[in-house]
C-alpha cells in the first residue's frame, strides 16, 4: 500500500531560481570557453612548427572539450528547468500518485 505521509509541495520560485542560476552559469561556461580559445590560438601560434602542429589539434580537444561538454550539460539542465517551471508538470505527477494510491 502507498501513502504519502506528509504533502509533497513543490516551490516554484526555487526552480525558477535554478534555472536562472543555471543560464547564467552556462553564460559564464560561454565565456570562459572563448577565453580558452583565445589563450590556446595564442598558445598555438607559439608553437608553429611541423611538430607543434600534432600538439595543437590534441591540446585543443584536451582543453576545449570538457568545457563544451559542460555547457551543454548544464544548457539541459536549464532547458529542463525551463519546461517544468508553471506547466505543471510535477502537479500531474503528484495527482496520478493520489489517484493510484486511492486503488489500494
Amino acid at each position: 500500500m502507498a501513502w504519502l505521509g506528509e504533502d509533497l509541495v513543490v516551490d516554484e520560485e526555487k526552480f525558477s531560481t535554478a534555472a536562472a542560476d543555471m543560464r547564467a552559469l552556462k553564460t559564464r561556461t560561454n565565456a570562459l570557453k572563448t577565453k580558452l580559445e583565445g589563450m590556446y590560438d595564442s598558445l598555438a601560434g607559439a608553437m608553429d612548427t611541423p611538430a607543434g602542429k600534432e600538439v595543437q589539434l590534441e591540446a585543443k580537444n584536451v582543453l576545449l572539450k570538457p568545457v563544451e561538454n559542460m555547457s551543454l550539460v548544464v544548457g539541459h539542465i536549464s532547458d529542463t528547468l525551463d519546461l517544468i517551471i508553471g506547466s505543471g508538470y510535477y502537479k500531474d505527477v503528484f495527482t496520478g500518485f493520489e489517484e493510484l494510491s486511492h486503488l489500494f
